[in-house]
């Protein structure tokens, strides 16, 4: 990969092109080592082994994790998925011919005797000419129950990129309770240059209540490892947006060793 800050200005646009996307979500009406002494103890996740998921639950891609709990909601089983980049025969919006690759969620309750989808998320990186990457942040996803109604919360966290150099892939962070979902969206933050340094903090990580930039090229590097809005929370529990916040500084820097 060669040095990002030639076609920095294109970052958003050309060289990483996830930050456009919106990942699909259809609603239909961790392990204990993983759950903080914050969340409430009632609601104990499970992780599951493939051969342990009920043959009756259909998902697409090849398994990444796969959760289970009790709630007032019924029995529950959170399912995450990836399908390996391939030749998707299309072009993207330059005209380029390139591979596809996805990330899938699918939330299963049961109650009676049948399980049924809660919600579903689908999101991929198409028709990608150069290095594509889309990926579970590793130990992000979680079940708990910030609010102690009885109610799990899962989050999921994720990157997205097709780019040709050293640019920040895009990061999502989903939350759902219900059917009832808020995000997170931006782009990682990497280190390009040898005196780089990473200051954002949880004080300023909201890009949208920051001054903007009037230098385009400043108004890229602030957006680096800063979300673009919270206001998917403007509802939620204040308990939600402090643990979406937290997990967001956990990931949000990029390696590439």
């Amino acid at each position: 990969m060669r040095l990002f800050l030639p076609c920095l200005l294109l970052l958003l646009t050309a060289c990483n092109s996830s930050g456009d996307n919106k990942e699909k979500d259809t609603v239909t009406n961790n392990s204990p080592e993983a759950i903080t002494n914050e969340q409430a103890t009632a609601i104990v996740p499970v992780k599951l082994r493939a051969d342990q998921i009920p043959a009756s639950l259909k998902f697409r891609g090849k398994l990444n994790e796969a959760w289970q709990w009790k709630d007032k909601l019924g029995d529950n089983i959170l399912i995450t998925s990836f399908v390996a980049a391939f030749d998707d025969k299309q072009k993207s919006e330059y005209g380029e011919e390139g591979r596809t690759a996805e990330l899938n969620a699918f939330h299963f309750i049961k109650k009676d005797t049948a399980y049924r989808i809660l919600w579903k998320i689908s999101d991929a990186e198409k028709a990608c000419p150069f290095d594509i990457t889309t990926e579970f942040m590793k130990g992000s996803i979680m079940v708990t129950d910030l609010d102690s109604n009885g109610i799990a919360e899962t989050t999921i966290q994720y990157k997205l990129a097709c780019r040709s150099d050293v640019s920040p892939a895009y990061m999502k962070l989903i939350m759902h309770e219900d059917t009832m979902k808020y995000s997170l969206r931006g782009p990682m933050w990497v280190k390009a240059g040898a005196d780089d340094k990473f200051t954002v903090t949880e004080n300023d990580m909201n890009l949208e209540k920051l001054p903007k930039k009037t230098d385009e090229y400043e108004q890229i590097l602030q957006s680096f490892g800063r979300y673009e809005s919270e206001k998917e929370f403007a509802t939620a529990p204040a308990a939600f947006l402090l643990h979406a916040r937290k997990q967001w500084m956990k990931y949000v820097k990029e390696s590439f060793e």
